[in-house]
């Protein structure tokens, strides 16, 4: 029985995504685990994860699994296809046939890649509706073969330039091509993925409020004072959030309480009709809640990943 050995790629930085890709929730746990535990739970060892742009912290987050970390420290001026290359290096000799795939392609499912691991070929690689996918299998003497391509086309180019026969495994299963290069794309393939049956990726969710003798700052009375900072009328900032007038000047009135202090001065109408601005010390309000809230936000996201970041069970 053929001996399988999995490259994880994870070299790259993607110009269009501004979270770190492998540490993105995915069913339960994350990008980077769901993968790595659908490649163990179907037998595939050793798995060598090939790592650059933040490399110590991915290798962190996967330490308890046992597998091998390969760094491209020139990940920056190299392509895809080079990190390839130190993956299959490192492990071609430790198994009998090697399989390769990217770490931001999470939706493939199992019996898709079991049912590829049964084909025996030189090469194989998946294709869904004509679009070739993930993951690719070859043979441990033809990876390394292939290694010396230098030709164009990356690990692709090198496939199917080759002696080797390529063999093509038709399947019925998106997943095999969809990636997540940008947050809309990680956006719908989570959605589509949900869709299929597959579950919800779990989120911590964090409304902070700032309170005295009663609440009275939140993300409601922070944004109208943004509207009316921005539109300098009360009128037409309670409007924008379709909220009655009464309402918003009820709003400002108990925070003004609170405080101690104007936050919004208003003037009554003339020739020029009235109008509201926000005071200096309510634009420091905003500006303040507003770092204070990402900084949550960042605590909240490390605390989360810290009890729930290897998973919920």
């Amino acid at each position: 029985m053929d001996r399988f050995g999995g490259v994880l790629v994870a070299a790259g930085k993607s110009s269009r995504m501004v979270d770190f890709k492998p540490l993105l929730p995915f069913g339960n746990s994350t990008i980077a685990l769901h993968i790595v535990r659908m490649l163990k739970y179907l037998g595939v060892s050793p798995i060598v994860v090939v790592t650059g742009y933040r490399a110590e912290e991915l290798e962190e987050h996967l330490k308890q699994e046992n597998l091998l970390f390969v760094r491209n420290e020139d990940y920056e001026n190299t392509d895809m296809f080079s990190s390839v290359k130190i993956g299959i290096r490192a492990i071609a000799d430790l198994c009998d046939r090697v399989m390769i795939m990217p770490i931001d392609v999470p939706a493939i499912l199992v019996e898709t890649i079991k049912n590829e691991m049964n084909i025996d070929a030189p090469m194989i690689r998946t294709v869904c509706y004509g679009h070739p996918g993930h993951p690719i299998i070859i043979r441990s003497d033809i990876a390394l073969d292939i290694c010396q391509y230098e030709g164009e086309g990356g690990l692709r180019g090198a496939m199917e330039n080759s002696s080797y026969s390529l063999t093509e495994m038709e399947v019925d299963d998106a997943g095999v091509y969809r990636d997540v290069d940008t947050k809309e794309e990680y956006h719908d393939l989570v959605n589509w993925h949900y869709a299929r049956g597959c579950g919800h990726p779990i989120y911590p969710q964090v409304k902070v409020i700032l309170k005295g003798n009663e609440s009275f700052f939140g993300p409601g009375v922070c944004t109208l004072l943004e509207y009316i900072d921005q539109t300098g009328s009360i009128q037409q900032a309670c409007s924008m959030m379709n909220m009655s007038y009464s309402k918003g000047r009820k709003m400002l009135k108990g925070l003004e309480k609170e405080l101690g202090y104007s936050v919004v001065e208003r003037w009554a109408g003339g020739v020029g009709g009235g109008g509201a601005t926000v005071t200096t010390q309510g634009k420091n309000l905003i500006n303040n809640y507003t770092k204070f809230l990402d900084e949550v936000d960042q605590t909240t996201q490390e605390i989360f990943q810290k009890y729930f970041g290897k998973g919920l069970e």
